[in-house]
């Protein structure tokens, strides 16, 4: 397997941190700046200090933590951390280091970004949904009135290290919320990984590693050829316009719902809205809803009605006017984009999804 994807201007690098040469490779490229760590509670807890301790290179980095949670990614949060930095004295020559999951690396790659109109930045992600979903694309951002990434810019990291070493303290669900981006890079770009993934059983032997590298390759695919989301990379959003308002509804009824959960559900009901529509078979669509049903069914939640979500729907940045903008499925392995299905359609596809997470 390689050991490196070239994303734009960031390099991804894949190892553990020991044996990718970490310590050199941040000495060549920033040797006289000073290091920021920008964190949350629940990650320090676990990696810091382990950091810090390891590498020499970072002993002398001020460490900011921010609340774990979803919750947290606003723009109090962010001007907490813009007061910190100012109180650092930190210059456009330092380097911000997100070390988290994506609430993480989405809120620390903005405030990065827009601090003295932008500072370097460097993304370790500590889950793998962050690593197979944040860690291309130069998404940075926050929520806003519990509508998410409501407020960023593309902004492009210098490095991203993806590293196993973080699935050691990651559960089940997390896991799973990070799987679920990878079923949606198979289903909308390769039949064959489809396939190889519906035989996971572990996520943590060497193979995984393999399919990790494999979903950062077809997710950079799609960026690197339409960064800005004019077209190719909108095929990114299968499944994340009906999971998007799942999980902005319970974060704004203060009971955070898991993003990888959230697209899951989504998928069951946009690949649903794709059969209605003629894009996809029924054959297709009922061997999508069994193996996702498979994986996450025991985690998926109660769906709220489409009057409950129809606001969170409507808000959706990707829309045109006032029609919903989906992508749907053309098969398993194709998408396409800029689909505008029927109110009364996509009301059934939210029926849709309560009938098929029934966790009894």
């Amino acid at each position: 397997m390689d050991s490196t994807i070239q994303s734009g201007k960031t390099q991804v690098i894949f190892g553990l941190l020991e044996e990718v040469n970490f310590i050199e490779i941040l000495r060549q490229k920033f040797p006289e700046s000073k290091f920021i760590i920008i964190t949350d509670e629940q990650v320090s807890s676990l990696w810091s200090q382990s950091l810090v301790t390891r590498f020499d290179v970072l002993s002398k980095a001020d460490i900011l933590e921010i609340p774990s949670g979803e919750e947290n990614k606003n723009l109090e949060i962010c001007q907490g951390l813009w007061s910190a930095l100012s109180e650092y004295k930190i210059n456009r020559n330092d380097v911000i280091i997100n070390l988290g999951g994506g609430v993480v690396t989405d809120l620390g790659g903005f405030v990065a970004s827009t601090f003295k109109r932008g500072l370097h930045f460097i993304n370790i992600p500590t889950t793998l949904l962050a690593q197979v979903d944040a860690s291309v694309g130069g998404k940075t951002g926050i929520d806003l009135d519990g509508y998410k990434n409501q407020i960023g810019l593309f902004a492009e990291p210098d490095l991203v290290f993806i590293s196993a070493e973080f699935f050691s303290t990651l559960d089940e669900q997390q896991k799973l919320s990070g799987f679920a981006e990878m079923l949606k890079h198979a289903l909308i770009a390769d039949q064959n990984y489809w396939k190889s993934l519906n035989k996971i059983s572990s996520f943590s032997d060497d193979e995984f590693a393999t399919h990790v590298f494999n979903s950062v390759k077809i997710k950079n695919n799609f960026v690197t050829k339409d960064f800005k989301e004019q077209g190719l990379r909108k095929k990114l959003n299968f499944g994340h316009t009906l999971g998007h308002a799942i999980e902005g509804y319970y974060l704004l009824n203060n009971k955070p719902v898991l993003h990888g959960i959230a697209v899951a559900m989504g998928m069951i009901g946009e690949a649903y809205i794709s059969q209605k529509t003629g894009l996809l078979s029924e054959k297709d669509l009922n061997e999508i809803v069994e193996v996702i049903s498979h994986y996450f069914r025991k985690f998926m939640v109660d769906i709220p009605s489409y009057d409950e979500l129809k606001g969170y729907l409507q808000n959706d940045k990707k829309n045109r006017s006032e029609s919903v903008n989906f992508t749907l499925l053309t098969s398993i392995g194709s998408a396409e984009i800029d689909q505008y299905p029927a109110n009364d359609l996509v009301k059934d596809a939210i029926e849709f999804i309560q009938k098929n997470g029934d966790k009894n």
